[in-house]
């Protein structure tokens, strides 16, 4: 099983609302995470995209993203969402999808040697909503919506992997 394949289990057990609003993680490249979302369960009264709905995939593609990066790290923690607002620049009329980007350069490096040092940080982090075909580099597309949250990692230290078993 894929490391995203096993995050979207964890997803859907530990936050049980990713299930009803069908979000799916789709790819993750170290920095950026994309997720898709079906129009149809998240649907307002105009048929268009609902606000909270909207908000929601935000912050799991943005949240997802600092999850992830912390397992790249050989980390785990506890990711909570801190603060957070969203930017709505238009109706999102058909199957969307949100891609949670980190920062680069040297915020990311500030967070990573904060939870080297004390085992927690604080990291900025965007996810821009579109709709259409999902890709996750959409430069040259405007977003229906962005989010942007700041996060908190507490308690963070080294990942313990499971050891094989030693044959006999």
């Amino acid at each position: 099983m894929t490391q995203l394949a096993r995050f979207q289990n964890r997803i859907n057990d530990v936050i049980p609302l990713t299930r009803s609003l069908g979000v799916k993680l789709e790819r993750y490249d170290g920095r950026r995470l994309l997720v898709t979302a079906p129009l149809e369960p998240n649907s307002n009264h105009q048929g268009t995209g609902f606000g909270g709905s909207l908000y929601a995939v935000g912050v799991v593609a943005a949240w997802g993203a600092v999850e992830l990066f912390l397992a790249d790290c050989g980390l785990t923690g506890n990711v909570v969402v801190q603060t957070g607002n969203i930017d709505y620049r238009g109706p999102v009329e058909e199957d969307f999808y949100a891609v949670g980007e980190l920062p680069s350069g040297p915020e990311l490096e500030r967070f990573q040697k904060s939870l080297a040092r004390h085992g927690k940080g604080r990291l900025n982090v965007a996810a821009r909503l579109y709709c259409g075909r999902p890709v996750l580099s959409p430069e040259a597309q405007q977003p229906q919506a962005v989010f942007n949250g700041r996060f908190v990692v507490d308690g963070a230290r080294t990942r313990v992997m499971a050891r094989e078993p030693t044959p006999e």
